[in-house]
């Protein structure tokens, strides 16, 4: 590891030497000669000190960091297609999203496709026994205990969970036990026992952290051991789509397969951050768990074993200029608006409508989805809080009691495929896209409550009216201006000349679950 840490140059080795070079070719005669050696004493004590930074960090946060490797029998054959380790989520997110835009799947390490954090292929088992899957990540000591904080999709359908605590050849890795899991937040509480000293890392503040500021991350990528990399905090407030719960950090230091669940440290040693997720199109953008959000459930994972939160039963958009316009609120508004109320759950008891802006939850102001998540779910359940809405342009007030959030679905349901299309009639106005009145068969597939209705998109044309309002093959329009669709006839009586149109659809977000936006449809 001191080989490696004596490589790395701090980047502000580079910035006193610039400096220096341009008042050197701004002056002149000794004055030059004096500030040129001014600036070089300055430049030599920055490297040192530079250096020195992320040696004597690296010193005293790796022996804090764990290697985890994890066994998951494969329940199918590997030649017929069958299983394979567990996925990590941010993966999926990505080559959806890059299918979406045109492009393949994103290969895997080694050019691979699959979902393994690195690559590794699967072990068989001698003695007739199925054939199991490794996965690989990373995990740091939060309690001399023996208590150890990881990513949950590290250790997820997991069936051993191995911690090496370092590199040499001769340790043998200590069995893990899952003592709390959260899986919207997407973290997990690992026990060992072991004879061992722990030394646990100290928690920072993530509150605190500023764009630019230096940070150190430390892993196990691609099954290399113990690494450490570093560079700045890129960005705050990310917000992922399959772990909506905490606003992410954004860094470029090099984080890769294996990484999940390694800490992101400031130049103190604390940590500020669980790597969490990559980009694997692009080249440093890394996102990790502010660990403010990790502070908050870390009680309850410890003693329950899972997070209770608070749920009032709405789905929401943030509010752009377009549908401001439509549904009488200020252009400039920054808030979220209800776009859809689950009947018998908080909000729906407590009179909360669809197309109600949220301006303000349990006395916090309300300007984006995060916002609002953050808010209710710092809310104990059972207790009430006041929400303030704009409706139809005049302020209302309600009181929410709030309820326990439901697990997240793990069902996971196919894209509805092309039914036996029916007979509509001509659409009275081009819309860009083809409808159908939905059926049985197609709720069926989707997914779709009973009793919801309205009509399935099937065809959307590149460039036209539905495509630019971001409307997909697969959306279910169940509402225009406001008024219910109930088949193919109900939309184009309302859809009937060229104007502006507000669209109510339902579709399924990337884990399967219901996801109801607002789009304006623009026929002028």
């Amino acid at each position: 590891m001191n080989h490696m840490a004596k490589n790395v140059q701090s980047p502000s080795f580079i910035i006193p030497m610039i400096f220096s070079v341009l008042l050197s070719s701004c002056s002149g005669g000794g004055r030059t000669e004096a500030v040129s050696a001014a600036h070089a004493q300055e430049t030599a004590v920055s490297v040192a000190a530079g250096q020195n930074v992320y040696v004597e960090l690296a010193r005293k946060v790796v022996p804090s960091v764990v290697n985890i490797s994890t066994l998951t029998a494969i329940k199918h054959s590997p030649f017929g297609g069958g299983g394979a380790a567990p996925e990590d989520p941010f993966r999926r997110f990505f080559e959806d999203f890059f299918r979406q835009h045109g492009g393949g799947p994103i290969p895997g390490p080694r050019g691979r496709e699959d979902g393994e954090e690195e690559g590794l292929p699967p072990p068989m088992i001698p003695g007739g026994k199925a054939p199991q899957a490794m996965s690989l990540g990373t995990g740091f000591i939060i309690d001399a205990s023996g208590l150890i904080l990881t990513n949950n999709h590290v250790v997820a359908g997991a069936d051993e969970i191995k911690i090496s605590f370092t590199e040499e050849a001769d340790e043998k890795p200590t069995d893990g036990e899952v003592v709390g899991r959260d899986p919207e937040l997407d973290v997990a509480l690992i026990k060992v026992k072991s004879k061992r000293e722990m030394v646990p890392l100290p928690f920072g503040d993530s509150d605190k952290l500023a764009v630019g500021e230096y940070v150190a991350a430390v892993g196990n990528p691609f099954g290399q051991g113990h690494s450490v990399t570093h560079g700045i905090i890129s960005a705050k407030g990310r917000i992922a789509p399959d772990f909506p719960l905490a606003k992410y950090i954004q860094t470029d230091a090099p984080i890769n397969p294996g990484n999940s669940g390694g800490p992101l440290l400031n130049l103190r040693g604390e940590v500020i951050g669980i790597n969490n997720a990559i980009d694997q199109r692009a080249q440093g953008i890394g996102f990790a768990i502010p660990i403010n959000s990790v502070k908050a459930v870390l009680d309850q994972l410890r003693t329950k074993g899972n997070v209770s939160r608070g749920y009032i039963g709405v789905l929401v958009n943030d509010l752009t200029p377009e549908v401001a316009k439509q549904i009488g609120a200020p252009k400039d508004l920054r808030a979220p608006f209800v776009t859809q109320v689950y009947p018998g759950e908080p909000a729906d008891r407590a009179g909360v409508e669809v197309y109600d802006v949220i301006l303000e939850f349990g006395g916090k102001k309300i300007r984006n989805f995060g916002d609002l998540i953050t808010a209710v779910t710092g809310i104990s359940v059972g207790s009430s809080a006041e929400m303030r809405v704009l409706r139809q342009g005049k302020e209302q007030s309600f009181k929410v009691q709030v309820s326990e959030r439901p697990g997240a679905r793990t069902d996971k349901r196919e894209p509805a495929r092309p039914g036996k299309k029916q007979k509509e009639p001509t659409p009275q106005v081009e819309t860009g896209m083809t409808i159908r009145t939905l059926t049985d068969e197609d709720a069926r597939e989707l997914g779709i409550p009973k009793g919801m209705t309205g009509v399935l998109v099937d065809t959307v044309a590149y460039g036209g009216p539905a495509d630019r309002a971001g409307l997909m093959r697969g959306d279910l329009i169940v509402e225009v201006d406001r008024k219910p669709v109930a088949n193919t006839e109900s939309f184009y009586s309302v859809v009937r000349s060229k104007k502006s149109y507000l669209l109510r659809v339902r579709r399924m977000d990337p884990q399967g679950r219901d996801a109801f936006t607002v789009l304006v449809l623009e026929l002028k």
